[in-house]
């Protein structure tokens, strides 16, 4: 099926290379060998190609068609070398980005694509987690992350929260703009993940105000003051919530005889099994948050009928709970 216009290759290309055309380039006129636009451009072929490094990027343009597929395709004039490449690029503000992303979304919702991805009531899914791409022993800079590990080593490193709109049924995701984890001049604090994600909701809500959410993380967020960001957004949440880091809940739970459940056996006699409960105290301040807690198991029957649990997990949410929705499908 022909792609609509807005959202072929060369529409979306165009909307990243007008933009940057736009930016302010800060370098004197004597020393601009390079466009600003160029070294960009080159360096999202880089990803678009997947080539494994600008290294290897460079190499691969050494065949002419790969090089005239970079001018024709990316609207590149002339490639910089690796080292001027990176040296332009490192200096563009990641920030600056945002526009792009916030529009290739935009076209999304506005071609009606993003409704395959509605995941319940109309609301979409959005995993948020933390990676990291940069570490080194040797070398670093004044935002790099730092890891004392009291042998005299310190760890430099870079990380980014990185946030897509996903849906079970989809293989492809759609990723929103990532929020840096980084250390900033003034700041006092070494920068941390859940920094990160408290900007990111604040940051998304403000790019796509109506984009009904669910916040879906690991359990590093499922804590009262996060749930309590993603309230204020407007957004539900699914958080894993680890029996280690939620005891209190945990025991809270185990107070019932009985909880509602479900068990469903599949094609190859595994038996998926769920529980849930509604109104469960998240921790055991005075002012401790109430939550819906599910958790689920894969179970198999070994040769002597024994039950051996393969797979289990646990969450919390603020999204009601029943047999209908609870079942993985």
């Amino acid at each position: 099926m022909k792609p609509k216009k807005h959202l072929s290759f060369g529409s979306l290309r165009n909307v990243m290379s007008n933009h940057i055309l736009q930016y302010s380039d800060w370098r004197q006129e004597n020393k601009k060998d390079y466009s600003i636009h160029d070294a960009v451009m080159s360096g999202f072929a880089c990803m678009y190609y997947q080539s494994p490094s600008l290294l290897q990027f460079q190499k691969e343009l050494e065949d002419r068609e790969k090089s005239n597929n970079l001018k024709t395709l990316f609207g590149v004039s002339d490639i910089p070398e690796n080292t001027q490449l990176r040296g332009i690029i490192d200096k563009v503000d990641s920030e600056y980005f945002r526009f792009v992303f916030k529009e290739y979304l935009s076209r999304l919702q506005r071609g009606k694509h993003l409704e395959r991805f509605q995941f319940i009531d109309g609301k979409y899914l959005c995993d948020i987690d933390g990676t990291q791409f940069f570490v080194s022993n040797k070398v670093g800079c004044s935002q790099c992350l730092t890891t004392d590990h009291g042998n005299g080593n310190v760890t430099r490193s870079h990380k980014v929260l990185q946030g897509a709109i996903v849906h079970p049924d989809m293989k492809s995701v759609i990723p929103v703009m990532p929020e840096q984890i980084v250390n900033s001049d003034g700041m006092t604090k070494q920068d941390c993940e859940m920094n990160a994600s408290k900007r990111f909701l604040a940051k998304i809500k403000k790019d796509h105000p109506r984009l009904n959410l669910i916040i879906n993380a690991d359990g590093l967020s499922s804590k009262q003051p996060f749930i309590i960001e993603v309230k204020m957004a407007g957004y539900n949440y699914i958080l894993v919530a680890k029996p280690g880091d939620h005891k209190y809940l945990m025991e809270w739970v185990s107070t019932f005889d009985s909880i509602p459940n479900k068990r469903v056996v599949d094609a190859k006699g595994r038996i998926h099994e769920y529980e849930w409960i509604e109104g469960v105290p998240l921790n055991g301040r005075k002012d401790a948050i109430q939550v819906n807690f599910f958790r689920y198991k894969i179970i198999s029957i070994d040769k002597n009928g024994k039950e051996k649990i393969n797979y289990r997990g646990s969450w919390v949410t603020d999204l009601p709970l029943n047999e209908d929705n609870i079942e993985l499908r």
